[in-house]
């Protein structure tokens, strides 16, 4: 099977549901830099010896994507204005979409050339390829006259990472900047069965036990084939910046490609024996499995980022049940891979002060407790160790940290370790490096085939990553699409900057 592919849209959507990819570093976070510091511009921003009152009233908007949209929404912006407005002289108007309508809202935002301020980017919508379609504002001089010490406690590869053409486009949501994969199991059914997790190594390894989930247990589904990872050991790396399906073999010195290798379709066959074993739901291509997940009816899923304390994250998801985790790779990185940021768009017309706003973000710890956790008291508890736990009912908690700012400057939920964030900066200096990780491919010479290949994945890949569709029965059909939509002309385009690239970095 493979490993190493950080910011596969098959992979990162499991992060998309459960938590996380991302980056982070040993730094404090810029928590000296705040935004009111800043000297009148010709839109109004401040200067550093100037107050909020010397800034003119403006109003921002910022679309990002949630897991679930949360009842208590405005509530919760109506707080956050009280604070950007005091800091700043600013408001926000809080756009959250469904994250599995993201990408179509966006795209169709950005097609009509909609004044809005800030957007999520990452895995699901990529600033590279926003950067093409001149989506994006380079954010080098405002980072400079309003974030420098954001700036400067951020590692000079999350800004590489976020580069193109010599020119950054994004701030960096720090966090975990890697990936470990295993699965996440439901407590109760590992001990129910005595499960040997230090037999699992492999992916295949859980099967023995989901066969047993599915007699002991009728009314749970045994296995989340939804959005399956499809990398997931020594074998190969990912090819960073491309779609799922480019590798070079670890340890290779020629960096051959490889497209579409037979470890990656095997793990399409597992898929489908599973789905006609009965390990995944029925309806797995279509049914909204998080409903399932929060009734605590899914005993396994896959994931992607094992961070430190995802245990405790994520209990809420399983229904409130205690989870474990079985890992079955070591930590891995390519660097940054502008997996989570935050962009500002072109058609902004306070660029200025939209930087403002996302230095606070990232350097006020009240403002994005604020933003992630919603209102203390009304939302959540904390006691006197630092700990939050939400209230029973809470109409706010969109418990996607990740998706704002740096996790960093986050309260510690119940269950996390007290040096969580410590562990994480350690991980994030020790984790194996992608040797090519600073590929970066420039898109527009097949944005067409592009799109045209995205077109047909989008018509088989659920199907193919549950396991409702039979794999070796689809594949012919499927790969003969592909070739009518471009992926001969795609393949060799990649190929030719890939190599360019090996031979300017002096790998080749």
């Amino acid at each position: 099977m493979l490993k190493r592919k950080l910011g596969l849209s098959a992979l990162t959507m499991v992060a998309a549901a459960s938590l996380v990819a991302g980056c982070a570093s040993s730094n404090n976070n810029g928590k000296n830099a705040a935004g009111t510091s800043e000297a009148p511009s010709s839109s109004g921003a401040a200067s550093p010896s100037a107050s909020s009152a010397e800034l003119k009233p403006v109003e921002l908007s910022w679309y990002y994507p949630l897991s679930q949209l949360q009842p208590d929404q405005q509530k919760v912006e109506d707080a956050v204005n009280k604070i950007l407005k005091e800091k700043i002289n600013t408001t926000v108007k809080l756009k959250p979409v469904s994250i599995g309508d993201y990408v179509q809202k966006m795209n169709t935002v950005l097609a009509a050339g909609e004044e809005f301020d800030i957007m999520w980017t990452g895995y699901l919508i990529k600033p590279e390829e926003l950067v093409r379609k001149g989506a994006l504002l380079p954010l080098d001089d405002l980072l400079d006259q309003y974030a420098p010490t954001l700036k400067a406690d951020m590692p000079q590869y999350m800004w590489d990472g976020l580069t193109v053409d010599g020119k950054i486009y994004g701030i960096a949501n720090q966090q975990i900047n890697g990936s470990r994969y295993g699965f996440i199991i439901q407590k109760r059914f590992a001990d129910k069965y005595n499960l040997d997790t230090a037999s699992i190594k492999t992916m295949a390894d859980i099967e023995p036990f989901l066969e047993q989930l599915k007699q002991g247990e009728p009314d749970i589904i045994p296995f989340n084939g939804f959005y399956v990872p499809i990398t997931h050991d020594d074998t190969f790396w990912g090819v960073p910046g491309l779609d799922d399906h480019f590798y070079i073999k670890t340890d290779d010195p020629t960096y051959q490609l490889y497209r579409y290798p037979e470890e990656e379709l095997d793990t399409y066959r597992l898929m489908s024996k599973w789905y006609k074993e009965g390990y995944i739901y029925k309806d797995a291509a279509t049914a909204k499995m998080n409903d399932y997940q929060a009734k605590g009816q899914l005993a396994v899923e896959f994931n992607n980022v094992l961070k430190p304390g995802v245990e405790a994250e994520v209990k809420a998801k399983n229904g409130g049940n205690d989870v474990i985790v079985v890992p079955i790779s070591d930590w891995f990185t390519n660097g940054y891979s502008a997996t989570t940021n935050q962009s500002i768009s072109r058609t902004s017309k306070n660029p200025d002060r939209a930087m403002m706003l996302l230095d606070l973000v990232n350097s006020d710890p009240e403002l994005y407790n604020l933003i992630i956790n919603g209102i203390e008291g009304e939302h959540y508890t904390k006691d006197a160790d630092g700990y939050i736990t939400p209230v029973a009912d809470t109409k706010y908690r969109p418990n996607m940290d990740w998706v704002f700012g740096s996790v960093f400057n986050s309260y510690l939920k119940e269950g996390q370790p007290k040096d969580v964030w410590e562990q994480t900066k350690k991980i994030n200096e020790a984790a194996e490096l992608n040797p090519i990780g600073g590929f970066k491919f420039n898109s527009e010479p097949v944005v067409t085939e592009i799109a045209n290949l995205n077109a047909v994945w989008g018509e088989y890949k659920k199907g193919l990553t549950t396991g409702t569709l039979d794999f070796d029965e689809t594949w012919p059909s499927f790969y003969k699409k592909l070739q009518e939509a471009g992926e001969d002309k795609y393949v060799a385009e990649v190929t030719k900057q890939f190599e360019a690239y090996l031979k300017e970095a002096g790998l080749k």
